[in-house]
């Protein structure tokens, strides 16, 4: 099992200019915009987040396909670099394919706006592939909420059976497993493990060879306090079966304010150390082979010193995972 990390935003202020970054420290320049500023040229980098996830201990980078991004303009010289330093730092690597806009099409009832979406994301697999990347993961799509009921629903579900048929054969004859990850709560469907399995169940029969990237913290999105998170949400990794699981996200949510992924180590929002461990003991039963971290932050003295705050919470997931795996198991290979 490698343990590794989506950077999201943690690197970005190392890429601003020195006016840029002045204007940050002042205040004139916002969380929100540095990232517009700079997203593109820190996913570019693909070098860089090798060597973050090396110097921090980790030994796994997902390449963050969110938009915008600059992976369908990457030429045959930024792969074959890219490809290098990943070989370098003995970093394994997988891309979250993007996820918003056209890419929101793909469970969509215009089959016009369907075939867009799927050669859109043919074109990010085989980037993927060409980059080495050991797994996709892609979202099943967005339909209005007023939609995501009765028959629209069904017509909605049957588009993206149609959808994941072609990706994930597409996907096949590259030796790259897709992913499917549950959506969020405002996504208007598919946000629970349980609205997912079906899904699973109706695409494996069709012998296509789809994985799922249950995202817990995802499925926490559907509740309005951190009181009402059961005790232990963890154990809705059980009632994923094991032939579906491969790479996995993990993070956490906080519903008051809607805090997405604060950093796992500060322990802010439902996950605490123990509900930690004992994930990990599931994925190893489950034979889980990748645990990509999910944080990002917003304050910005946390994003001044992202590098130490990325570097803590590694230590932090390293210390649960040996804990996890004591009983004869090393530290992530």
């Amino acid at each position: 099992m490698r343990l590794g990390r989506d950077f999201t935003n943690l690197l970005e202020y190392e890429y601003l200019s020195r006016e840029d970054r002045e204007a940050f420290l002042a205040g004139k320049l916002t969380v929100s915009d540095m990232d517009a500023t700079v997203q593109i040229k820190v996913k570019a980098d693909v070098t860089r987040q090798c060597q973050v996830a090396a110097e921090t201990g980790l030994q796994h980078v997902e390449l963050d396909g969110g938009i915008p991004n600059p992976y369908l303009s990457f030429s045959k010289d930024d792969i074959r670099k890219a490809r290098a330093a990943a070989e370098k730092y003995d970093i394994t690597l997988s891309m979250h394919l993007p996820y918003t806009f056209v890419s929101a099409a793909t469970c969509g009832f215009q089959e016009e706006d369907r075939q867009a979406a799927v050669a859109y994301l043919k074109r990010y697999l085989d980037v993927a592939a060409d980059l080495g990347c050991k797994f996709t993961v892609m979202h099943p799509g967005q339909i209005p909420f007023y939609q995501a009921v009765g028959r629209y629903l069904e017509i909605s579900n049957q588009a993206l059976l149609a959808t994941l048929t072609e990706l994930g054969g597409h996907s096949d004859k590259r030796n790259m497993p897709l992913h499917m990850e549950n959506n969020t709560f405002w996504d208007g469907r598919l946000y629970t493990a349980a609205e997912c399995l079906p899904i699973f169940e109706a695409i494996r029969k069709r012998g296509v060879n789809i994985k799922f990237c249950f995202d817990l913290a995802h499925e926490f999105t559907g509740y309005k306090t951190l009181d009402e998170i059961p005790e232990h949400p963890e154990e809705l990794y059980h009632s994923v079966p094991d032939e579906l699981y491969m790479g996995i996200q993990i993070g956490d949510f906080i519903p008051e304010g809607r805090l997405f992924h604060p950093p796992m180590h500060k322990l802010l929002g439902r996950l605490k150390r123990g509900h930690l461990v004992e994930m990990f003991r599931i994925f190893q039963k489950k034979g889980v082979e990748y645990v990509v971290i999910e944080s990002a932050v917003r304050e910005r003295d946390d994003l001044i010193q992202a590098f130490e705050l990325q570097a803590e919470e590694a230590r932090f997931m390293r210390g649960v995972f040996d804990e996890a795996l004591s009983k004869g198991t090393a530290s992530p290979q």
